[in-house]
């Protein structure tokens, strides 16, 4: 029987990482969706001070399968299994004197770089004009679930609802269980975080494997012990977006978990053409959490406001970001707990998210200019000042600041090279047994993904 095989390949560029859908189809009969990415990245150079890594590679190995309607119309099946690793070109020996060339643990969920693979998607999905459902293993795309990856994503263990019945109004319910921490995690909890739990990981990366602690990544746990207190009920999610009006988007967000802390998110977004293809967008933010239950993670009172101006045309742009948080006396109150990959600020850059820090007043200005077709380029300046969160009973004696220039060419559907350099300056900068003390980037790091 002669069969045919036709893939039709949708790919977006976001945070770094290739999106696709293939349909697939065998004499005319739709056997469903497969998605097949490769996507490797390596460290090309920075400061050998055993702060942030100097040296190393990854990879990802990415097959999906989502499965065309079954036994009813619109409900679905999808299995995803990830593969992530070093490879080849790190070192991990060398990253304590006299060399302090210290490897790129964040590009790899196993502690000694092996490959290691995960069911990372594993769910049943039901669509119908009004309603949706989701549940299972699998990504989540609300405020407080999104954060930029390396190679392997975080995961989520959800039973999520949502419905679209009032024209112009979507709104979403679900529940999280469970969590995977993706290859990121030692990224977020270390040089991102600096030990503070406010950087998508609620803790400091010696609690991680990798670093000869109990928690795994590439690994399901409990929402409560994913975050190091006791284990919970899980993370109760309710999200509205209006969009009936033009040009207009809002967004409020609440988010319960169990004992731990509770969170409100809000957004507003408004578009304000200016010429043909040429646009102002203007958008404003709020977050704020506060301890419930228990406060597993101690009392908890923050808030964070944030306002952003863009202007732009499809060949360039320029924007400008503020944003701010509030602060408290008693110790981590005021600081957010951002254990669970959150990172919507709008200040925030490749390697610091400052913004969720104790009493940070951070700005952010930023442009791109598309140079040909497929090739773009990318200036952000970012500049946190000292927040009054302490490490290891350690104020910030420095201001934080960083500089990313990004070059992106997507010559083709398929193909994506990402290079970028980022200097960074840490408000902990003269703290931490490094050399010289010293808390300084500049990175040089080279992405590639192939997608089919």
């Amino acid at each position: 029987m002669k069969r045919a095989i036709k893939l039709s390949l949708v790919a977006a560029l976001a945070g770094g990482a290739m999106l696709q859908a293939a349909s697939v189809d065998i004499d005319g009969y739709r056997g469903g969706t497969l998605d097949i990415m490769f996507k490797g990245m390596t460290v090309i150079d920075d400061i050998k001070n055993g702060y942030a890594p100097s040296n190393g590679s990854g990879y990802l190995v990415k097959l999906k399968y989502e499965s065309p309607d079954t036994l009813l119309d619109g409900l679905k099946y999808g299995v995803g299994v990830y593969v992530n690793g070093d490879a080849g070109l790190t070192n991990w020996d060398i990253k304590t004197a006299p060399e302090w060339d210290k490897g790129a643990y964040g590009m790899v969920v196993d502690k000694d770089g092996d490959s290691k693979g995960l069911l990372g998607e594993l769910y049943l999905s039901y669509k119908h004009e009004y309603f949706d459902a989701k549940f299972g293993r699998q990504t989540l795309d609300t405020p407080l679930t999104k954060i930029s990856t390396s190679l392997m994503p975080n995961f989520y263990e959800a039973y999520m609802l949502g419905t679209n019945v009032i024209e112009g109004l979507r709104l979403t319910a679900g529940h999280i269980t469970k969590m995977s921490l993706g290859s990121r995690a030692a990224t977020d909890a270390g040089i991102i975080g600096e030990g503070t739990g406010t950087a998508g990981v609620g803790f400091s990366n010696t609690l991680l494997e990798q670093f000869n602690g109990p928690i795994q990544q590439a690994k399901f746990y409990n929402i409560g012990t994913i975050a190091n207190v006791d284990s919970t009920a899980g993370r109760t999610v309710l999200g509205a977006t209006y969009t009936g009006v033009k040009d207009l988007k809002a967004d409020l967000w609440v988010y319960h978990s169990d004992d731990i802390a509770n969170d409100i998110y809000a957004e507003v977004g408004y578009k304000i053409p200016v010429s043909e293809g040429m646009a102002v967008n203007l958008n404003a933010q709020y977050l704020m959490q506060k301890d419930t239950g228990d406060s597993l993670a101690g009392e908890r009172d923050f808030n964070m406001m944030g306002a952003k101006v863009a202007l732009g045309t499809k060949k360039w742009g320029v924007f400008a970001a503020v944003n701010s948080s509030g602060s408290k006396d008693n110790g981590t109150e005021g600081q957010y707990f951002n254990a669970w990959g959150a990172d919507p600020a709008y200040t925030s850059s490749i390697f610091s998210r400052n913004a969720y820090r104790e009493d940070v007043d951070a700005y952010k200005v930023g442009a791109h200019y598309v140079i040909m077709k497929g090739l773009k380029l990318m200036v952000n300046y970012a500049n946190y000042g000292k927040s009054t969160t302490e490490v290891s009973g350690k104020s910030a004696i420095d201001d934080a600041y960083e500089v990313d220039t990004i070059l992106v060419y997507k010559p083709s559907k398929e193909w994506m090279f990402r290079i970028f350099n980022a200097r960074r300056v840490s408000e902990f900068n003269g703290i931490g047994a490094f050399a010289d003390n010293e808390r300084r980037q500049n990175h040089y790091r080279l992405i590639a993904s192939y997608s089919f």
